[in-house]
């Protein structure tokens, strides 16, 4: 055992420790306040408010949403600072720089060490031709190819969920090797492109529970609050992997609002300085 390994066994081990005396969980309904009102995407549309068919620079502004971050950030984990690393993807530009994040608030905003990601009802991807596929994703600039490990770990709280993804490794060429859903219940599910699905939480809204992901362009290992949850392998000859979380629809309605936060998302062990 290597000492990066060894490392990431006593992490996990800590993790598991604190989650498991963490105090009752707080009402999804306290985990935040919102600050204004967001107008229906229909109504965008009707507008002209977004642009269609283009990578747009525009944005749209939304609500504010202040995180409980005293309820939310309840661990040394989720204290961690966001990435200064990163790029976002909407359903109106695939890649978004940190200087331009404020103009896509409606999608993203940051407050404390918590990432804000909403969808809303009807939303779709405008930037192409691409059906459906509406999305909100922060993805880590490092990319590999088969090598070295890398992790990504942070700490999801569901506040309103939807049938989505909220994690891949993704490779540019030959797709997500594993990644984790949701469903509006509230569960959590391990995808394998390569083996079958695995219901790794149930009835998780409101409920903060850490994720870690280490992956090293073939193989790839996931943890659940410190426990290994799985493992598997993905050929991927092609290509460079990343990081991607958030929410990613796919071929799927966004049949009404969602709202999860991410706290402490760290690449590497790096965060925010």
């Amino acid at each position: 055992m290597n000492r990066h390994t060894s490392s990431s066994t006593a992490f996990t081990y800590l993790v598991a420790v604190i989650f498991l005396s963490l105090p009752p969980l707080a009402n999804a309904q306290e985990l935040y306040t919102q600050k204004g009102t967001d107008p229906t995407f229909k109504e965008l549309l009707a507008d002209k408010k977004i642009p269609q068919g283009v990578n747009s620079n525009d944005g749209i502004k939304g609500s504010k949403i202040d995180v409980n971050n005293r309820l939310v950030e309840m661990t040394p984990e989720a204290k961690r600072r966001i990435p200064e690393d990163i790029s976002i993807h909407t359903l109106g530009n695939s890649v978004i720089r940190r200087e331009n994040f404020d103009k896509w608030s409606r999608w993203y905003q940051e407050d404390g060490s918590t990432q804000v990601f909403r969808l809303f009802t009807g939303e779709v991807n405008v930037r192409n031709e691409r059906d459906k596929a509406a999305r909100i994703e922060a993805f880590s600039k490092l990319s590999w190819k088969r090598g070295d490990w890398h992790e990504w770990s942070g700490t999801y709280t569901l506040v309103k969920p939807h049938g989505a993804a909220i994690f891949q490794a993704k490779n540019n060429e030959n797709d997500w090797s594993v990644q984790l859903n949701t469903n509006s219940k509230g569960d959590v599910i391990l995808n394998h492109r390569r083996d079958k699905d695995k219901v790794i939480a149930k009835a998780m809204i409101g409920k903060p529970f850490h994720i870690l992901v280490r992956d090293n362009g073939h193989d790839y290992e996931v943890f659940l609050n410190g426990t290994k949850v799985g493992s598997g392998s993905y050929a991927r000859p092609t290509g460079t992997t990343n990081f991607r979380w958030g929410m990613y629809l796919g071929g799927n309605d966004v049949t009404h609002d969602a709202i999860i936060f991410v706290s402490g998302a760290t690449i590497d062990g790096k965060a925010k300085k």
